[in-house]
Parts: C-alpha cells; sequence; structure tokens
C-alpha cells in the first residue's frame, strides 16, 4: 500500500513538524497558545490589515473554502487563523474589524514582535520589517497558508496562487491520508 502524502500545491509533509510552545493573544485578548492548535485543522496565514491586494485576495480564498467546508458533509473542524506580521499597527481592534470583513469565525492573532517571529520561523513562514520611511511601512511576508493538522504539526504549506477549490481538494486528500496512515 503506497502511503506516501498525496499531491498538493505546495509541500506536504510525510512526518509533519510538531509546533513548539509558543505565546499570542487573540483579537478578543485571549491568550493564543499551541493548545488551540489541538483538535481541529487550521489554515494559518500571516499578513497584516493594511498589506492590500494580497492579504485581501487570500482572505477572500479562505473565505470561499470556509464556506465550501462548512456544509453538512464536512465532519472535520477547522479554524482560519490570520497572524499579524505588524502588531504596533494590527492592533486586536484594528485586527477583528479588518477580518470581520472576510469572515466572523476568522481568528485575528497578535503578540510582541519576538514571539511573532518565533511563532512565524516555527511554521517556515519568514517575515521582515522594512524601514520606516515617511508614510511607507514596508513588510515582506510569505504568501503560503500553513496547514496544521490536529495534533498541532505543520501538515502542510500550501503555495500560492490559492483558488479556494483547489484548497479544498488538496485539505480534503490530505486530510484523507493523513486519517488512513496513522
Amino acid at each position: 500500500i503506497d502511503r506516501s502524502p498525496p499531491t498538493a500545491k505546495g509541500l506536504v509533509f510525510e512526518t509533519p513538524r510538531l509546533i513548539s510552545s509558543f505565546q499570542l493573544v487573540d483579537f478578543n485578548q485571549n491568550t493564543f497558545t499551541v493548545d488551540r492548535l489541538i483538535g481541529r485543522w487550521s489554515f494559518v496565514y500571516f499578513g497584516y490589515s493594511t498589506c492590500g491586494q494580497v492579504c485581501t485576495e487570500t482572505l477572500t480564498e479562505l473565505k470561499h473554502l470556509r464556506l465550501a467546508l462548512s456544509s453538512k458533509d464536512n465532519a472535520r473542524p477547522i479554524q482560519v487563523v490570520f497572524v499579524t506580521v505588524d502588531p504596533d499597527r494590527d492592533k486586536a481592534s484594528r485586527l477583528k474589524a479588518y477580518l470581520r470583513e472576510f469572515n466572523s469565525t476568522f481568528i485575528g492573532i497578535t503578540g510582541d514582535i519576538d514571539a511573532v517571529h518565533f511563532f512565524a520561523a516555527e511554521l517556515a513562514a519568514p517575515f521582515t520589517l522594512g524601514s520606516d520611511t515617511k508614510e511607507i511601512h514596508s513588510l515582506d511576508h510569505s504568501n503560503s497558508i500553513m496547514l496544521i493538522n490536529p495534533a498541532a504539526a505543520l501538515q502542510a504549506v500550501l503555495t500560492p496562487p490559492h483558488n479556494a477549490q483547489r484548497l479544498k481538494a488538496d485539505f480534503s486528500a490530505i486530510a484523507q491520508w493523513r486519517q488512513t496512515s496513522r
């Protein structure tokens, strides 16, 4: 029997990488730790509220994915987690207002910049803060979506361009494979 991981747009780990302990804060001011990733699939995306088209397009595809997966035929609980790479500007209230434009179930995460960098490094989602010149605030971040399995391990890195139908197909194949290969 072939136990190799399914093909997806991106990289699927045959042996998922467990996520270390971390501590961030969600947009309701509740602590967000690795425990909040256990027991459900998590689509984690790093971006910021003033990112523009790249983040908007990805969050829109995640919104469509969330709607497609919320149908009764999908028994796998999922969550979409948006981690800001601009915690100085993306305070909790701003994150909440921004994400509500996409889907009321999305969770916004922030924290001090070192904690955000640590979590991003854990998920192989590097970002850099550009120099602040006048009103231009440049941030360079990954446009990949990190898929975390219910054991809180990095299962896949889904690469752009993102499309809800492809994300759903890749997720279904990965989740099915994980269930049958354990």
